[in-house]
């Protein structure tokens, strides 16, 4: 399996960045900043494969030259806190075809940003990876204020969140692997976690050396790639010495392990949503559903198992719906609804915000292939007492086959399953949920 490697940042200049300094870095090249008239040189970098500004239509002809355009993106931004420009980094394939690199990068950039409106300054370096392999990588950067008829104008707000970051990734994974194929090269790219699942996560360098920066940076994205396909990974780690441990704790582990605040946030979410992860009923410590009794029972006292999970209910959780929601939806999974009939489901999207379908409807559409579930989807069937064992069978086989979540509803109660990771058979599933 080959390498994949994609993270979307900022210029922040609150983080005391300037985009000129970052623009002469990616395009190794010698910039003038107008506003303290220093120059910023980066020339001597020898590892610059190419570099190119591709501008949107209607754009000013003169921002093809990077120094004026980034000047100008400078003077329009005021804000001592300002976003100056969008910051991609990604890592081609290290078989990757010789002579393609360029081909892909526009291709990958075009669609998704040049026609939106936004000026890219596209840049390819070949250098040695965390894994010691010589490859190429993008670096570009994006303009964030939108184009009018007097220049830039108020600023585009359309690249935040997991679910766009996600498409992004998955699209870069599909031209890779085009260009990859047509070249007859047979080691694929998958934008997930799914190539290395059941590992553990790379060790990251001790050395804080600045030499390994880039290094533990390139590991740390990767593994926060895992965390998102297995955040069972980060509880699996985190008991690894002790059988308990705490949210600071965990925000520690997830923090190490991500690359950016995007790629944290979301990760942080999925972890807090692992049905595997039990809040003990000290109300400060967490466990993992097997460990959680013998935390609680350290003391050689005989204790019940709906003790040892702080009062959680048998059917798993004792969250309710709505408390539910905001937290998938912060981990950026998608909700799907299901209803015994149409009317129900209709029903039950008024009362929950969930888009929803009758289960007949949806059982119908996956014999044809249709509507599959993605790692990304949480099933939530609503009723679930009122469904038949073949129809409940389907939808154990269904998440299990995507990896996805089943939430099955019974009143207020949830039963959640990860159907990758469940060992549930669909009678037990019957069982459970009446």
């Amino acid at each position: 399996m080959a390498i994949h490697f994609l993270n979307v940042g900022s210029v922040r200049r609150s983080e005391g960045r300037s985009v000129i300094s970052a623009a002469a870095y990616c395009s190794r090249s010698r910039l003038k900043n107008a506003k303290t008239l220093r120059w910023v040189d980066f020339s001597a970098g020898n590892d610059l494969v190419h570099s190119e500004i591709m501008l949107p239509l209607g754009a000013d002809a003169r921002w093809a030259e990077r120094e004026i355009l980034w000047n100008e993106i400078e003077a329009v931004e005021t804000r001592s806190n300002a976003q100056l420009a969008l910051e991609i980094e990604a890592a081609l394939p290290e078989a990757f075809p010789a002579g393609d690199e360029v081909g892909l990068c526009r291709e990958f950039v075009t669609p998704l940003f040049v026609e939106r409106g936004r000026v890219v300054d596209v840049n390819l370096h070949r250098a040695a990876g965390a894994d010691g392999h010589t490859r190429v990588y993008l670096h570009a950067l994006l303009s964030m204020p939108e184009i009018g008829p007097d220049g830039f104008g108020k600023k585009l707000d359309d690249w935040h969140g997991p679910k766009l970051l996600m498409q992004w990734r998955e699209r870069w994974a599909m031209l890779s692997n085009k260009y990859l194929l047509a070249a007859g090269r047979d080691r694929l790219i998958r934008a997930g976690a799914d190539a290395v699942r059941g590992r553990d996560l790379e060790p990251l360098f001790d050395d804080a050396a600045s030499e390994r920066l880039a290094e533990n940076y390139e590991i740390a994205w990767r593994n926060g790639e895992r965390l998102l396909g297995e955040p069972e990974l980060a509880l699996r780690a985190l008991t690894h010495a002790s059988a308990s441990f705490s949210r600071r704790e965990m925000i520690a582990f997830v923090s190490k392990n991500t690359a950016g605040k995007e790629q944290f946030e979301t990760a942080l979410a999925r972890v807090e949503c692992s049905v595997e992860l039990v809040r003990l009923a000290d109300g400060e410590s967490f466990s993992t559903r097997s460990l959680a009794a013998t935390v609680q029972c350290s003391n050689d006292e005989p204790m019940s198992a709906s003790d040892a999970l702080g009062e959680v209910s048998a059917t798993e959780t004792s969250r309710t719906l709505a408390e539910a929601i905001p937290q998938w939806e912060r981990a950026g999974l998608r909700l799907r609804g299901v209803g015994l009939t149409y009317e129900t489901a209709k029903a039950f999207e008024k009362r929950s915000g969930i888009k929803s379908v009758g289960v007949h409807g949806l059982l119908g559409r996956w014999k044809k292939k249709q509507d599959r579930l993605a790692s990304t989807d949480v099933l939530v069937v609503n009723d679930a007492k009122g469904l038949s064992a073949r129809q409940k069978e389907w939808m154990l086989r269904a998440t299990r086959a995507a990896r996805a979540k089943l939430v099955l509803i019974d009143g207020i109660q949830l039963v959640e399953i990860d159907g990758g990771a469940t060992g549930l058979s669909p009678e037990e599933m019957t069982a459970m949920s009446g």
